[in-house]
């Protein structure tokens, strides 16, 4: 019976892997990169937004660090399936190694894990596409074209990929637009992570909403983005979702002044539903244009800018930064001062010039800015110590302002093979004089507000 089984599975085999093979097309993509960096300060290898650089006098930052990795390698396949309904199918997997998600305490140093970044299927039909599953944010599309990947992360760029299902539309010839129903981010990314993990009592009972509208066209020539002839394009998107924060809510929050916190035994007054927001510009203008594939003379503007609260739901702030505490009055039952949760506002985006000597020899200048704006050192002689505002959370050390520069030359001798060589400049402005750091001595020091990091890479891709 086995014997016959077996011999039945392998003649099927020999049937269907043709028709399969007919009907499916699989294609391998991706590359291999090699980082070399040297940073002035202890920061994170990508250096995001958030975590941010440590006060310039923190003697647990303050040191040069030398680091090599391969981390960033990616892979992919690119499955093209049958026709369904008049569409083209296709499938997308992407996966690196750059676990950020997983406890590096007893981790081999440069053992790093398996990731997935995108697991994604559409149906194209002329103008019309229907995408689910993990991909790009309609947020993510203008990336700077940076060495370090960690570029001004406006919107999450490049980070920001989601579960979702859109709806794409182009019309009237130059038009585009999509709307997406995606994963709300609850706190933290990775809605099951453990508790501890999470923003406390923060989640949401909405899906994030996301929409934009784009208008593309060749006016007078393209520009270069990312190694490719691009046309005048310009795009408006948003995105929300509602949060819900559980009332009756203490914790060891701390009230800031001009120049230290000071602990408050902290409790949210009540159950309170806050809208997170975003809303977002972009621009493609190419200067020095090309009427044809070869790009060496053009010269290129990308800029993208954003304002928004609650931001640390698109990347562009800590969890435990991105709401505060604003005082109303205190409890003489419980012992607590009572406050309402607000969303914390900010606003930014970013700039980049690209020039191509040749269509070899290229060279990108960018700069970001992400600030905080609406939040003050009121005072209230009621208030703890009259200060108004409190943190959520004991250790958290909210950010005023951070400012990225970027210079890289690039060299792509062939389109397999990429070189590039870097200079970044970070620096974070923080709105307390004295930051949280407990090992510091004596305690409410170091005294300072703002932090900065030097950073030279050199990276080097090969793509397949």
């Amino acid at each position: 019976m086995k014997k016959k089984l077996i011999i039945t599975l392998a003649l099927l085999s020999l049937v269907l892997v043709p028709i399969l093979a007919q009907a499916v097309e699989f294609k391998l993509g991706g590359y291999v990169k090699m980082e070399t960096i040297w940073d002035s300060t202890d920061v994170d290898k990508n250096l995001l937004l958030f975590p941010q650089v440590l006060r310039n006098n923190d003697p647990l930052g303050q040191h040069g660090r030398l680091k090599f990795s391969a981390a960033n390698t990616r892979m992919n396949f690119m499955i093209k399936g049958p026709e369904l309904w008049g569409a083209k199918t296709t499938g997308f997997i992407e996966w690196d190694f750059e676990d950020g998600t997983v406890a590096r305490a007893g981790v081999p140093v440069h053992n790093e894990r398996l990731r997935i970044r995108h697991a994604m299927f559409r149906l194209n039909w002329p103008e019309t596409e229907l995408m689910m599953g993990k991909y790009w944010s309609m947020l993510t599309e203008e990336i700077p074209e940076t060495a370090n990947f960690g570029a001004c992360t406006t919107a999450g760029a490049p980070f920001l990929r989601t579960p979702q299902i859109r709806l794409t539309q182009k019309f009237l010839g130059d038009w585009t637009a999509a709307i997406a129903l995606a994963e709300p981010v609850n706190g933290r990314w990775g809605g099951d992570e453990p508790a501890a993990n999470r923003n406390t009592g923060e989640s949401s009972e909405t899906p994030q909403v996301n929409a934009k509208v784009v208008y593309s066209k060749d006016l007078w020539g393209k520009g270069a983005y990312w190694g490719k002839p691009r046309p005048f394009s310009a795009r408006v998107a948003m995105s929300w979702q509602r949060n819900r924060y559980s009332g009756d809510w203490a914790t060891a929050g701390r009230t800031w002044g001009q120049d230290q916190y000071v602990a408050v035994a902290a409790r949210q007054r009540d159950q309170q539903y806050l809208d997170k927001w975003l809303v977002e510009g972009s621009l493609f203008i190419p200067i020095i244009p090309t009427y044809t594939e070869n790009l060496a003379g053009t010269l290129s503007l990308l800029t993208q800018w954003f304002v928004g609260a609650g931001m640390d739901t698109w990347l562009e702030d800590g969890a435990n930064e991105s709401t505060y505490l604003v005082w109303q009055r205190f409890n003489a039952v419980t012992g607590f001062n009572e406050y309402d949760r607000e969303l914390q506002r900010r606003w930014g985006g970013f700039a980049q010039l690209t020039y191509y000597f040749t269509n070899q020899w290229f060279l990108n200048a960018v700069y970001g800015i992400n600030r905080a704006y609406g939040i003050s050192n009121e005072r209230d002689i009621n208030a703890p110590g009259g200060y108004k505002f409190a943190t959520v959370n004991a250790v958290a050390d909210p950010v005023k302002m951070n400012q990225h520069y970027y210079l890289c030359l690039y060299y792509r001798p062939i389109q397999a093979l990429k070189f590039g060589l870097e200079y970044t400049f970070v620096r974070t402005d923080y709105f307390q004089i004295s930051g949280p750091n407990p090992n510091a001595a004596p305690v409410g020091q170091p005294r300072s507000d703002y932090g900065d990091n030097h950073r030279l890479l050199f990276a080097g891709w090969f793509f397949f």
